[in-house]
């Protein structure tokens, strides 16, 4: 009985320190627009594991901007750098629409200068207004299948223990 709770803890133990190190295989990165004054408008996540041979991220996991989920893309392009995941985007540009296809949304933020500029339109062209934006921190999370695969496999070994 005793070796079994030595065991178990010893296997909770092991697993929290492996949680951190799954955070770096393959996290999805979340970001918020914000206004000048520091309200957030809209937020984009990007998993960090689709990326072409050049390292850019060219689509997105959620996308929203004013309330609106982004749908259509005619550009969308992400960079990071991948040696400081935590400083989030360094560079990003896109020309999208909503999914009800009622505004456009063009823009581009560059991590050099730290402000972004944003155009929106409607989708038959009209102006309608501009501005610009910085965006927050970056937030960074596991994916949940590399968490679910590690607690299924703790649980294998604790019930294989059990029944040996």
């Amino acid at each position: 009985m005793l070796k079994s709770i030595l065991f178990a803890l010893s296997a909770l133990v092991l697993s929290s320190l492996a949680l951190p190190q799954t955070v770096q295989a393959a996290p999805i990165m979340t970001q918020e627009f914000l206004f000048e004054d520091g309200t957030s408008f809209g937020v984009l996540s990007v998993d960090l594991d689709n990326i072409d041979e050049f390292g850019n991220v060219l689509e997105w996991e959620a996308f929203e901007l004013f309330g609106f989920t982004i749908g259509e893309s005619f550009l969308f392009l992400a960079e990071y750098d991948p040696f400081n995941l935590a400083a989030g985007f360094s560079f990003l540009n896109f020309d999208v629409n909503d999914i009800s296809n009622s505004f456009a949304f063009q823009g581009f933020w560059d991590g050099a200068f730290g402000e972004g500029f944003m155009d929106i339109f409607s989708t038959d062209g009209e102006f309608l207004d501009a501005g610009t934006f910085s965006l927050s921190n970056a937030t960074l999370v596991s994916e949940p299948a590399t968490v679910f695969l590690m607690l299924g496999a703790i649980g294998g070994l604790l019930l294989r223990r059990r029944q040996g």
